[in-house]
């Protein structure tokens, strides 16, 4: 089953439905992704879309370890890609070092660590950010802003990638990427070590998910993993 993992919304929800993307959004490209032959699933983290919650990278990973519980329970043993954009690829990755039933990886647009994106000593702008997009809903949220922030920091992939390997991963990011310098990229994959891929994509900004030429190679690279599909 290939799992899709969203990142931060850059745009404001709406009334926790997410703020209805022209392009269809992750319901179009899973619809993609059945279209190639694969058995994708995706969903909301925390905080964001109809999900209830506030957003924090530790409970993102929970929800994501509870995903991959909820259809290991259905059935689907050992058989689980993840295909992560963003913040959702740098949890991915902290959840597949630590758990064998991800049998292949790709970060899409993923911040090699957070602590540059989310500075310490900024944390109110950031929580006013948050709460201006919607994804911090609860005023009472977070109960400790500093462990909060460090919760952020600590879903570092860097920390984790090189227990990925000998498991596919494939890392792609855009050229022209305005959020995450490319040069986290070449961070990670000089980290990752062997069975790792590296992409930078000429003229691609950010969200990759919107970059035709992006989708299409990672949807190539995963059919070459030769897993189960539907």
């Amino acid at each position: 089953m290939l799992l899709l993992c969203h990142g931060i919304p850059a745009a404001p929800q709406t009334e926790g439905r997410g703020n209805g993307e022209k392009d269809g959004g992750y319901p179009a490209l899973a619809a993609s992704c059945l279209r190639e032959g694969f058995n994708v699933f995706h969903f909301n983290f925390r905080g964001t879309g109809e999900s209830e919650g506030n957003f924090d990278l530790a409970g993102w990973q929970r929800d994501l370890a509870a995903v991959l519980d909820y259809w290991e329970k259905e059935g689907q043993r050992n058989t689980f890609l993840l295909w992560g954009f963003s913040a959702g690829a740098a949890v991915s990755c902290c959840v597949a070092a630590r758990d064998s039933r991800v049998k292949a990886l790709v970060m899409a647009a993923s911040p090699a660590e957070f602590a540059g994106l989310f500075p310490a000593g900024e944390e109110q702008r950031l929580l006013a950010v948050m709460r201006q997009r919607g994804i911090i809903r609860d005023r009472d949220f977070p109960p400790d802003t500093a462990r909060w922030l460090q919760d952020i920091h600590a879903a570092s992939p860097l920390m984790y990638i090189r227990a990925i390997p000998p498991r596919p991963l494939l890392i792609i990011h855009g050229e022209e990427d305005e959020v995450v310098s490319r040069n986290h990229a070449h961070q990670l994959y000089l980290a990752a070590g062997a069975y790792t891929e590296l992409m930078i994509l000429p003229g691609a900004g950010h969200q990759l998910r919107r970059h035709p030429p992006a989708v299409y190679c990672c949807l190539r690279w995963l059919k070459n993993q030769k897993m189960p599909r539907a």
